[in-house]
């Protein structure tokens, strides 16, 4: 008779970093955006919930960031002063925004408060390349980049920007870290695209579609980063036989606006995907409703326990790498892979670390 063990999963208060969608509306309509393929109802989290998630976080002792991002921008949220005034005086407040909101009120009330690092979407600043992607004039981002550097206090907030890496964009890397390095940014987050239309399958620059000049760029702007004190952190663009969830390392969860609490944000909303060139639908999971019960008592669900034990371990299908992949039709959805798990993580790339987020 074979030994069967059992995994004994003991609750913990341990979400270290907590993600909140304050909303999924947004004021862009950019081309490589979740939005431009779905059809989801519109909203912003409600006072009652956002109160309720402020009252209750003192129950996580290791809890450290409250990053304000999610698929919607932020900063449009009827609540986000609201939200910024609950938290920043706590704990680490990262705001994720395109950045076109960032006038000189909102820049001095987010200093004033001391958020900790705000990243914004620069995915060129060739003035022309980024008003094809997100219909927006640069200049105004370089403006408010500036201003931000210029009246922050003791180096805080930080600056990250963050460059969707496509072959449209790659051309412009250097030059966008040099300009960075010119106003005074921090950091700078490449990740590559994760295309949600077939058209957008040709900008992919990884396997299997892979440009040769990809990681020559990829080291010359690493190169100008450290040159100029600036930390270029780049995505890896082959499959390795290592996986990583920085979510899931992190014991992070994810908030939507309606109260929905997920593992990260590839679960976060319903959406199709084209992972290594194959369409795949992705599925919202969500592992509890904070309308319904606590934080806690979610986070330290069995269903929830077990999830984040599988991938922090590996213990879930690596579909890239399997030899069955054209044949399965498991592959198409992420709703359980074929050793049960449910979500199906076997075809993400931010554990592959070709996606990259702050």
């Amino acid at each position: 008779m074979r030994d069967i063990v059992d995994i004994v999963f003991k609750p913990v208060p341990s979400i270290e970093r907590l993600y909140l969608e304050l909303t999924n509306r947004c004021n862009l309509s950019c081309e490589m955006c979740y939005r431009q393929n779905w059809n989801e109802l519109l909203g912003d989290m409600s006072t009652a919930i956002l109160s309720s998630i402020a009252g209750e976080v003192a129950v996580f002792p290791d809890l450290k960031e409250v990053i304000l991002g999610g698929i919607g921008e932020p900063t449009i949220a009827n609540n986000f002063r609201q939200a910024v005034e609950l938290f920043a005086g706590r704990y680490d407040v990262t705001v994720t925004t395109n950045g076109t909101t960032l006038d000189e009120g909102l820049i001095e009330f987010l200093i004033s408060r001391g958020v900790a690092r705000i990243a914004l979407s620069v995915d060129s600043t060739d003035v022309q390349t980024f008003a094809a992607i997100r219909h927006q004039n640069i200049k105004g981002l370089l403006e408010s980049t500036r201003q931000i550097t210029q009246r922050r206090v003791n180096g805080r907030p930080e600056v990250i920007w963050e460059f969707v890496a496509m072959k449209s964009t790659l051309p412009y890397l250097v030059e966008t870290v040099r300009k960075a390095a010119q106003l005074g940014v921090d950091q700078i987050y490449v990740s590559h695209i994760l295309p949600m239309r077939e058209e957008s399958v040709v900008e992919t620059l990884y396997h299997p579609i892979m440009v040769a000049e990809t990681e020559k760029i990829f080291q010359a702007a690493f190169m100008m980063g450290l040159a100029k004190g600036l930390e270029v952190v780049l995505p890896k663009s082959e499959l390795k036989t290592d996986r990583y969830c920085k979510f899931v390392d992190t014991q992070s969860a994810v908030v939507r606006w309606d109260g929905q609490v997920s593992s990260c944000y590839r679960f976060l909303h319903s959406y199709p995907e084209y992972v290594f060139g194959r369409h795949k639908l992705i599925d919202a999971h969500s592992f509890g409703t904070l309308s319904e019960q606590s934080l806690l008592e979610i986070w330290t669900s069995p269903e929830f326990m077990r999830y984040r034990y599988n991938v922090l371990h590996g213990e879930y299908a690596s579909c890239p790498d399997c030899q069955w992949i054209d044949g399965c039709d498991m592959v198409l959805r992420a709703d359980m892979d074929c050793l049960g798990n449910a979500p199906s993580c076997g075809d993400c790339l931010w554990g592959r670390g070709m996606t990259v987020c702050p």
